[in-house]
């Protein structure tokens, strides 16, 4: 299959700041759509790399660049004044940024799983066996506003208690989160993919709650978590419908892909400038990753409701956002019509 990705893939990974999803060609201003994403090698955002791969990204005249995040500037800011046309990241910034006063959509629902799992010590695993122990625990989460905080705190309050009634440390790096784990300051840890393996590997912690499938996350959720999702300014949708539905129907496209080919048949597909060299490590993260992203395309209604009652419990500030107004379904639902 033709590619530009491999050779544009290095330039970025050696500071050219941006991936052209197709060659360079003569493309109309109004025709060129600029992705930014939230750590494009990170092993949650595969599906922008084979949607790449897969041509999906091309069509109707459409030139999509994908750029890296920028930690001097908020995604929302580049949102907002036109910098960028859409960003793939978790759900929960469109709450976030419309208690701001910033409004933004997902028009494409990628992840419904956190991809993550919650792990305990070793040592006091008899202590916490589910949610119902988790009074009085001490969990390495992260920031305030992170998704893992997000998950320690829906974890707490799917066990009957109050997000005061834990202790929330914030993430050291592997090492000292283990280091933490061992020696007693810690009880638990929220681990996505593929740091849990690393505590599991050093027999430190063992699996307190798997986060990565969907059942796993209704399991111990009582929902799905909207987690990876495309999303767009609402005026900006408004104003270039054609941008959402062109984006929408090449994740719908990738997610099908995603949920009918093998981890082997999707990692063929990934270049080694993303991959990384060692292709067997690679493969099997990416093993633990694909039930993350075991849907259609459609935002969980339910899931969403949820994400936004954990915010609020955290947040007060949280608790004015509207919820119909953090996502659409109108072009995922477009696009399944037009492509299945």
């Amino acid at each position: 299959m033709k590619s530009s990705f491999a050779l544009a893939s290095l330039l970025f990974l050696l500071g050219g700041g941006a991936v052209h999803a197709a060659a360079p060609e003569a493309v109309a201003m109004d025709k060129r759509i600029v992705l930014l994403v939230d750590e494009v090698k990170a092993i949650r955002n595969f599906p922008v790399i084979l949607a790449e791969r897969l041509g999906y990204l091309k069509g109707d005249g459409m030139d999509v660049t994908i750029v890296n995040i920028r930690d001097e500037v908020p995604h929302a800011q580049m949102l907002a004044d036109g910098r960028v046309d859409a960003v793939l990241a978790y759900y929960h910034h469109n709450i976030v940024s419309q208690s701001k006063g910033l409004y933004s959509e997902a028009i494409v629902t990628l992840g419904v799983t956190p991809g993550a799992k919650v792990l305990v010590a070793n040592r006091v695993r008899d202590k916490y066996r589910g949610v119902a122990d988790l009074k009085g625990s001490r969990i390495i989460a992260g920031g305030d506003g992170s998704s893992k905080t997000t998950l320690a705190n829906y974890l707490v309050l799917a066990g009957g208690h109050a997000i005061a009634d834990y202790q929330r440390l914030g993430a050291g790096g592997k090492e000292k989160n283990l280091a933490a784990l061992r020696d007693g300051s810690a009880d638990v840890v929220v681990a996505p993919t593929p740091d849990g393996d690393f505590y599991l590997a050093q027999g430190a912690a063992s699996v307190f709650a798997d986060l990565t499938t969907v059942e796993g996350t209704r399991k111990n959720l009582g929902a799905l978590f909207p987690s990876s999702t495309v999303f767009m300014n609402r005026e900006r949708v408004k104003q270039r419908p054609d941008i959402a539905q062109h984006l929408a129907d090449a994740f719908v496209r990738t997610l099908s892909f995603i949920n009918s080919h093998s981890a082997e048949e999707i990692a063929a597909l990934i270049p080694v400038e993303v991959s990384g060299k060692d292709r067997a490590a690679y493969l099997a993260i990416l093993k633990q990753e694909i039930p993350m992203f075991a849907n259609d395309g459609r935002m969980p209604a339910e899931g969403a409701a949820k994400e936004l009652g954990v915010l609020s419990a955290f947040n007060p500030a949280y608790k004015d956002v509207k919820i119909a107004l953090t996502y659409t379904n109108e072009f995922v639902d477009v696009a399944l019509k037009k492509h299945f």
